[in-house]
């Protein structure tokens, strides 16, 4: 490894074999001290660079000090040289070391290190028995190509994934969604409130409802019910559990039909202002709630006299029956 003093413009950065910047997610906004300590001091230490066959230089270590170095119009850098006989694994094993804190900040950051050293063509072994490892991941056969599934989600969804600190397994359910399925609910961060088993849940209620009905996303959203839960004045929180409901119904029609019934009877019978019917819309609980709400003690004979009449025991019957 020897030291050099190199022209700045002939070491790829962005291009460079060795970027992360389309892998490692973060925030841009993050303030850096090594910025303002080379205007004080200059650059102290040199960059990394590889040198390849065709004796291009990739920059390795050192963006932040190549930045200041374009940005006050520098001619030349001194420069670290790894010759292009250099094992990648070392490569990527030095780029893992400095960014560990970055990539060690979310699952999606360290799945796509990961398919960074398989874009490298890092040995798979190597990959499984080193890498993995380091990063607390218990690889299976199919874990790979899991990463590389992940790694090709919309890039908005990768940002929502890095954000909100999902799980490995949340990641791969991602991945069995259509993307512009995937662009459209992460489009609705700041109408609803979604967490990643809430995102979760949507994609696949929504999915699912689309491929039974052989619809599209674009359809679903000129549905009248989706309009008005979209254009309510709703709290994100009412807007989130509204439509969940609606997507619960849509997806299981048969519990709607039946809950349909049952508002039917409920609304057929003359029920007095001071009492609700309430039953579990699910279905899974098989009872109803006859709830009485009395302000009044010269009500309460009329409203238990309302409660013996045939009619309202042949609903309360029919109301069973369909639970």
């Amino acid at each position: 490894m020897s030291v050099e003093i190199v022209e700045v413009k002939d070491v790829l950065v962005n291009d460079s074999l060795f970027s992360l910047k389309d892998y490692i997610l973060g925030s841009d906004a993050e303030p850096s001290c090594q910025i303002s300590s080379f205007h004080s001091l200059g650059i102290l230490y040199p960059v990394i660079v590889y040198r390849d066959n065709k004796k291009q230089l990739h920059l390795i270590d050192g963006v932040k000090r190549m930045q200041h170095a374009k940005l006050t119009q520098q001619k030349k850098i001194s420069a670290m040289i790894l010759p292009g006989t250099s094992p990648v694994t070392d490569i990527i094993s030095l780029l893992i070391c400095n960014k560990r804190h970055e990539i060690g900040s979310s699952i999606i950051n360290k799945v796509q290190a990961v398919c960074f050293a398989i874009s490298l063509n890092a040995p798979e072994a190597w990959i499984l028995e080193t890498l993995c490892l380091s990063f607390d991941f218990k690889p299976h056969s199919e874990f790979l190509r899991e990463c590389e599934r992940i790694n090709n989600l919309p890039g908005e969804i990768k940002q929502f994934c890095h954000d909100k600190k999902t799980s490995f397994k949340q990641l791969v359910n991602f991945t069995h969604y259509p993307r512009d399925l995937l662009k459209t609910i992460t489009g609705w961060k700041s109408e609803l409130q979604l967490t990643a088993s809430t995102l979760d849940e949507i994609a696949s209620h929504i999915n699912d409802y689309l491929r039974r009905d052989n619809k599209n996303i674009k359809g679903f959203l000129s549905e009248p019910e989706v309009q008005e839960i979209f254009e309510s004045s709703l709290s994100p929180r009412e807007k989130t559990e509204k439509f969940r409901r609606l997507l619960y119904l849509k997806k299981f029609p048969i519990l709607n039909a039946s809950n349909n019934r049952i508002e039917k009877a409920v609304r057929s019978i003359n029920l007095p202002k001071e009492v609700r019917i309430n039953w579990d819309r699910t279905l899974e609980n098989k009872n109803m709630d006859i709830n009485i709400s009395v302000s009044d003690p010269l009500k309460w004979s009329g409203i238990l006299q309302s409660l013996k009449s045939d009619e309202i025991k042949g609903a309360i019957v029919s109301i069973l029956d369909e639970l």
